[in-house]
């Protein structure tokens, strides 16, 4: 076999083998998210990692940070999610994700820097706003958090999460009165909310 035959059919031979992982791509990510919505969050994982490395892309960034955070690998989870933001910079759910691991370690300062570059680009991202409002209170800023949850309580009149953590914020200042405003208003309608519910406690044992 001539040296220009070898080299046509190893050609063909690594055409069709590439052709194959592209076309098997599709069906690697459904079996990814099959194997997710039954909580088998490894083998979720270990089919985004059958993925060549030529297809590992934006969207197969950002997923690996998805499953790795589920999977309490959060260091990973935050290296994922970092390639993912270098690879569409101008992305707002890539910093969204990011966020999530470096809460869950705690890395409060590296939380509220990413949250800060998101809402510069979104001042009204609903996401960015309510982590920055928790990591603000995570970190004892408590007037800042404040403020915060009012930019959310803003957009969003009747998120009682959000309004939550407006009376911890205000009952962690001293400011009672306000505090037990905020619970009552969320108990008025979610009765059965637990923060709620422990925040007025608090307020009545002072």
């Amino acid at each position: 076999m001539s040296i220009w035959i070898r080299f046509t059919v190893a050609a063909m031979v690594l055409g069709v083998t590439s052709a194959a992982v592209a076309s098997d791509d599709p069906r690697l990510y459904q079996a990814s998210y099959d194997l997710e919505s039954i909580q088998d969050y490894a083998g979720a994982l270990g089919k985004m990692d059958q993925i060549g490395g030529e297809q590992q892309g934006y969207v197969y960034h950002l997923r690996r940070g998805w499953l790795l955070y589920l999977l309490g690998r959060h260091g990973d989870s935050a290296a994922a999610y970092r390639a993912a933001v270098e690879a569409a910079p101008d992305s707002l759910e890539a910093r969204q994700g990011l966020v999530l691991p470096l809460m869950a370690m705690k890395r409060w300062l590296d939380a509220e820097a990413v949250c800060v570059a998101l809402l510069s680009a979104a001042p009204t991202d609903y996401r960015g706003n309510s982590r920055l409002a928790f990591i603000l209170y995570s970190m004892g800023r408590y007037g800042a958090a404040a403020d915060r949850y009012e930019v959310v309580l803003t957009l969003y009149p009747s998120d009682v999460e959000m309004r939550a953590g407006l009376g911890w914020s205000l009952l962690k200042q001293g400011k009672t009165a306000e505090a037990r405003s905020a619970f009552e208003a969320v108990l008025q309608v979610a009765p059965s909310h637990v923060s709620a519910r422990e925040g007025l406690d608090a307020v009545a044992s002072l």
